[in-house]
């Protein structure tokens, strides 16, 4: 885990941080639609999977905005350098498992080896054991995908007492409308280490990758 420091007496947001650092619940979240026809289609054509495409280009987004990859770590605000994807995924007895998919560049061998690995996990007991008291890894996003509901808004399930500022983003159930093929995106994030501005360059990023996703090639 390659990171760096903010120099928290110099930063620009250093009195926002103290703000929302003695906060009990100094979590918010944005909800909107990803227009994912192209995408879509582009997967389709190719046959490529689409839930590996959109977590590969959410990796792309991620790690071109410093903001989503900040954390407090003890009394340090980090900045690292590469951000990887942790996503919940179903297994076959229909419960959750927790699916740490690498950091890798190109989108073919990036599907590759998250396939290797949901194969992995999804065949692995859950064990409570095997989080609960475990130090937490920090350069990650946690995802997870709620396929059977074209949600409006989403509110995810957290510890208070641990300090977390892990970015929480979840993608919902694609539905055609006239404006075209629309998938819910539920970004949840610590306002200590950014603001609504930086939530919504994301979802310009992201819009951008899903209408042109010449990466995925």
């Amino acid at each position: 885990m390659s990171y760096s420091t903010i120099d928290l007496a110099n930063w620009k947001r250093s009195e926002h941080f103290k703000f929302y650092a003695g906060a009990t619940q100094p979590w918010f979240n944005i909800c909107a639609n990803l227009e994912a026809t192209v995408l879509f289609e582009t997967c389709k054509t190719n046959n490529f999977s689409f839930f590996h495409a959109y977590l590969y280009l959410s990796q792309v987004a991620i790690n071109q905005h410093q903001a989503f990859k900040r954390r407090i770590v003890g009394d340090e605000l980090r900045v690292y350098n590469n951000i990887s994807i942790s996503c919940a995924v179903l297994a076959d007895d229909q419960t959750m498992r927790f699916c740490d998919m690498p950091y890798i560049e190109g989108f073919r061998e990036f599907s590759k080896q998250v396939a290797l690995v949901e194969q992995r996990v999804k065949s692995t007991p859950f064990m409570a054991a095997q989080f609960i008291g475990q130090e937490m890894a920090h350069d990650v996003v946690h995802m997870s995908v709620i396929p059977w509901i074209h949600f409006t808004s989403f509110s995810n399930a957290r510890n208070t007492a641990l300090v977390d500022s892990i970015p929480k983003i979840i993608f919902g159930k694609t539905k055609q409308t006239s404006e075209g093929l629309m998938m819910p995106f539920s970004v949840e994030v610590h306002h200590g280490v950014m603001d609504g501005l930086h939530v919504g360059r994301l979802f310009d990023t992201m819009q951008a990758l899903f209408d042109q996703p010449s990466l995925l090639f």
